[in-house]
């Protein structure tokens, strides 16, 4: 969804705020003889609601819930009347109605709608993302409510995550790409930081790969490194951030390694094992590795720190060769 269309799409509803809140005050300003005019037009109110395709609901000052339109109700499976009247505590876990109310208490607190997007669980157990809008408003002896509108933007948070994912992702690999890895591993050495934790930054390349390239074809030395990928994913935990950052290059980010370089050179060793014995190649490959230890002193960025690392994979790279 483009920023226009959700700037639309909160035009919309600041235009469905405002026409509701004055049906409101307007059915509960009328008296006497107006009373019928007023049943009929709650009746109105209420059709028009129950058949719009948005979740609708409106909790006075103390987060009692005073209406609810019929999706309101199905959504989460409640009869209306045990609903109305009870508060968010009544009605959800403790934790959701903590969160429920202190958005609540945001409206009560200022005087402008509040947009946000959350997620929901239905009563049969579904999750669900809502495109929220609360919003304040006082009725005409002074009383103040918080009203709530929304729409299921489920399918739209999921088809924008997807692009994000896709937009960080190495398609032949799964690993993570360059600036996934940048995006994720740069808050990580942060809190590495801000914790005084060492981590560890690698940088890997893979060993005659050209020659595969050279003998056996592209679609070979591509078999090869999605095989190099696995062993290198498995190589290391869970908590480490392994991408693939080039054509025969990988990076990781190991945090919290305080005294385990030697362990991450067994597991190293170990992926270089499993890469030369592996049947399927057939060619000799090897990993050259460059590992640096970061120290939470260091005040290096993640990209000074990569290249360091990828001048002490050089520095190996050399040596084989001039064995």
């Amino acid at each position: 969804m483009t920023p226009d269309d959700m700037q639309r799409l909160i035009n919309e509803q600041h235009t469905e705020i405002t026409q509701l809140r004055l049906e409101i005050q307007e059915l509960r300003a009328v008296t006497g003889t107006e009373a019928d005019n007023s049943r009929r037009d709650r009746v109105l109110l209420r059709a028009f609601m129950d058949r719009s395709d948005l979740v609708a609901w409106l909790k006075d000052e103390r987060g009692a819930l005073v209406y609810a339109n019929r999706n309101w109700l199905d959504h989460f499976g409640f009869n209306e009347r045990k609903a109305i009247g009870q508060t968010d505590f009544e009605l959800f876990p403790h934790d959701v109605a903590t969160r429920l109310r202190a958005g609540d208490l945001e409206v009560l607190g200022g005087h402008e709608p509040i947009h946000s997007v959350e997620d929901t669980t239905t009563h049969d157990g579904l999750v669900r993302c809502w495109q929220v809008t609360r919003f304040p408003f006082h009725n005409s002896t002074g009383e103040r409510f918080v009203g709530g509108l929304a729409y299921d933007a489920t399918e739209r948070v999921r088809h924008d995550e997807e692009i994000r994912r896709l937009a960080i992702t190495d398609p032949l690999t799964g690993l993570l790409n360059r600036r996934g890895f940048f995006l994720l591993a740069e808050p990580e050495m942060m809190r590495a930081r801000r914790r005084q934790s060492a981590c560890t930054i690698i940088f890997i390349d893979l060993d005659g790969l050209k020659s595969v390239n050279d003998r056996l074809g592209h679609q070979a030395g591509d078999a090869i490194i999605k095989l190099s990928a696995l062993i290198l994913k498995k190589a290391f935990r869970e908590s480490d951030i392994v991408a693939r950052i080039g054509g025969d290059e990988f990076a990781v980010f190991a945090p919290d390694t305080e005294g385990d370089i030697d362990t991450i050179r067994s597991r190293l060793r170990t992926a270089v094992d499993d890469l030369a014995s592996n049947p399927i190649l057939k060619a000799q490959l090897d990993f050259s590795v460059g590992l640096l230890r970061c120290g939470p002193d260091d005040s290096n960025s993640l990209d000074a720190l990569l290249a360091k690392a990828d001048e002490l994979m050089y520095q190996q790279k050399r040596t084989k060769r001039s064995r």
